[in-house]
């Protein structure tokens, strides 16, 4: 259900960007995109809760699962196992996606907005966030790489540039259109292909 949402979500934030984002002006952008980052995150989390609710009916209705809630034991072994089972994954990638948000925000002052457009602090959260862990390690590294790849051809491209006041000159490369087109890729690749491998299970909490 998790994945449905988080993808569902992705999709509906490109499809936003792409059809009627850019028609708005930058103050409208900045608040569309922080409300869609805000919604998912309570989306999220109230989807925690539910699977919670729900793995607590499963435990309580088994025979030999029920004694592990009250009267049998106490609620706090219920509350550690569904928070490191289903809480702890996007606490993470929250943390992380919040972390990147306010260091790009810093990153982009310090070097006069050269990295970054306002709105990139949000897609770039927002795909973290829903990425959850350990999927946004896999993310920001293919992010990593698809930038490098971008700057390596558009520096050899400037170099071969036949005009000599432009050699030296590197236009600047944006990851706007990346980030939810590779969070959409990353996720879905995670949950058909990575799952089914022990060393992806490794990384997982």
């Amino acid at each position: 259900m998790l994945f449905y949402f988080s993808l569902g979500i992705l999709i509906l934030t490109e499809g936003a960007s792409l059809c009627w984002g850019r028609s708005f002006g930058k103050t409208d952008r900045l608040k569309l995109f922080k409300y869609i980052f805000i919604t998912a995150i309570i989306l999220i989390t109230g989807l925690l809760f539910y699977q919670s609710f729900k793995q607590y009916q499963f435990w309580s209705q088994n025979e030999v699962s029920k004694h592990l809630l009250p009267p049998y034991q106490s609620i706090n072994y219920f509350i550690f196992y569904a928070a490191t089972r289903f809480f702890a994954p996007y606490l993470i990638s929250l943390a992380v996606a919040i972390l990147f948000f306010f260091s790009a925000k810093l990153l982009n002052k310090k070097y006069e907005e050269r990295f970054f457009y306002p709105e990139e602090y949000y897609l770039g959260a927002l795909a973290i966030f829903l990425m959850s862990h350990p999927g946004w390690l896999f993310y920001l590294a293919l992010l990593i790489v698809i930038y490098l790849i971008i700057h390596l051809v558009a520096l050899t491209q400037n170099n071969a540039d036949s005009n000599a006041e432009q050699r030296g000159m590197v236009r600047r490369i944006s990851l706007y259109y990346l980030w939810l087109p590779t969070a959409i890729f990353v996720i879905i690749i995670i949950n058909y292909w990575f799952q089914n491998f022990s060393w992806w299970n490794t990384f997982k909490i």
